[in-house]
């Protein structure tokens, strides 16, 4: 492209009135740690040890509305998950919708985030994205399910307006891909591999508390044999002083499609901020699932340090250690932090992480 046709193409740019423009915002993180981590090895030639930059959930997106009627608009949000340390694809699907928004709500069609997993989130000290997440727990399904931390594809969400400090979330994937060789629905398939998922959320926002309860099923028709999969969660949150501190229970039952595979998770932390400053701990537990060898569970301990050096820039460093039981099958990291230590079954990972997020 010559200067000349450049420039009347940015011009052109420039024209574009301002009202078309107002409702759109670019955002995103972009968010990178230096890990240290080891994951034990039973056999071969010792454990798994390694420096590595990882590139947690750095992200970038469009999203915004455009008003219809004095009561009507309609959204939109495009977002696009970016490898900072140039590993994997490029960009990768994250959530990506269009809908309309009144005073009945919000209702949207695309790829989202779960309002199962929104609940989660909203609990997790260490932000899902660094090492210390609480997803190498709540995320990691070692039963082969799809996992109650998930974005679907096909959702087809609801958002109910507030009533008092609450409102309602919901979500039908007419497919979540989960079984099959494709993942695109089709009238064939019946829609045997769909999802149902809802969730009460009380406070939260500007509020010292929040609680969130959410239920989740995954259906699916394809294997005789199969059961559908569940979980109910609570979550919760309070804040009082320069303390906060959070809950977190799952109870998941015929968890990888499994008769009578049920399991429990729990989950403590507590933060304290002085300034610029937060200290924070957190504990997670994988119960043993019900049907198997037994003793599969797993712990997960982190500590934290995060240093705010302004609103949208965040330095820390912290410390986080997975334990398997005997036949646990857990790793560390992952999910939304992007390295990962996965120890032998029924063993150890723990690591060292310092990074930046700076937030646009």
């Amino acid at each position: 492209m010559s200067k000349n046709t450049l420039a009347i193409a940015i011009a052109a740019a420039l024209a574009v009135p301002m009202a078309a423009q107002a409702d759109t915002t670019l955002y995103g993180q972009a968010h990178a740690s230096i890990d240290y981590l080891t994951a034990d090895e039973v056999t071969g030639d010792g454990d798994d040890d390694g420096i590595a930059v990882s590139s947690n959930t750095s992200r970038i997106g469009i999203k915004g509305s455009h008003k219809l009627s004095d009561s009507l608009s309609a959204i939109y949000q495009m977002e696009w998950g970016v490898g900072l340390d140039g590993e994997g694809s490029t960009l990768s699907k994250r959530n990506r919708l269009v809908g309309l928004k009144g005073g009945f709500g919000t209702f949207i069609l695309g790829r989202h985030d779960t309002p199962m997993k929104v609940v989660g989130r909203k609990a997790d000290l260490f932000w899902s994205t660094q090492l210390g997440q609480n997803r190498s727990i709540t995320a990691r399904d070692p039963d082969g399910g799809v996992g109650f931390d998930a974005r679907l594809n096909n959702v087809i969400g609801y958002i109910s307006p507030n009533f008092g400090p609450a409102h309602i979330f919901a979500a039908y994937s007419t497919d979540t891909g989960v079984g099959g060789t494709t993942g695109i629905n089709t009238v064939s398939e019946d829609n045997d591999r769909d999802a149902v998922s809802v969730a009460l959320i009380v406070g939260g926002g500007k509020k010292p508390y929040y609680v969130g309860v959410g239920y989740e099923v995954h259906n699916i028709d394809v294997v005789a044999g199969q059961d559908d999969e569940s979980a109910l969660r609570l979550a919760g949150s309070y804040k009082f002083g320069p303390v906060k501190v959070v809950g977190f229970y799952q109870m998941g039952t015929d968890i990888g499609f499994i008769e009578d595979n049920d399991r429990d998770l729990f989950g403590l932390g507590a933060a304290y901020t002085a300034g610029s400053n937060t200290f924070k701990a957190a504990w997670y537990n994988a119960d043993e699932s019900d049907v198997g060898a037994g003793d599969d569970g797993a712990d997960l301990f982190a500590i934290g340090w995060d240093h705010a050096l302004s609103k949208s820039t965040v330095v820390y460093a912290q410390y986080a250690q997975l334990d398997n039981d005997d036949n646990g099958n857990y790793f560390l990291g992952g999910s939304g932090h992007g390295e990962t230590a996965n120890p032998t079954t029924g063993e150890e990972a723990t690591g060292f992480s310092a990074g930046i997020r700076v937030k646009f």
